[in-house]
């Protein structure tokens, strides 16, 4: 069974944490949401080598969709 809980305090946190002990089940904790600390990390980085890029002038930047697609 998957429970989902949002914005829950440190207090309610280790509530659950003791209980799943008692029952011998698991609890995995996200702090980033909706998305796994992998696939934030993975965003990250391509923003990052997104702005090194562009910096050097090799990114080119669009200004409408009709001129990227001009360019395809």
């Amino acid at each position: 069974m998957t429970v989902v809980v949002n914005n829950a305090s440190e207090m309610f946190v280790q509530a659950l944490k003791a209980m799943a002990k008692i029952d011998g089940a698991s609890v995995y904790l996200d702090d980033y949401g909706y998305y796994s600390k992998k696939t934030v990390k993975s965003v990250l980085k391509a923003d990052k080598q997104m702005q090194k890029e562009r910096a050097k002038g090799k990114l080119k930047l669009y200004d409408s969709v009709d001129e990227l697609f001009g360019d395809l």
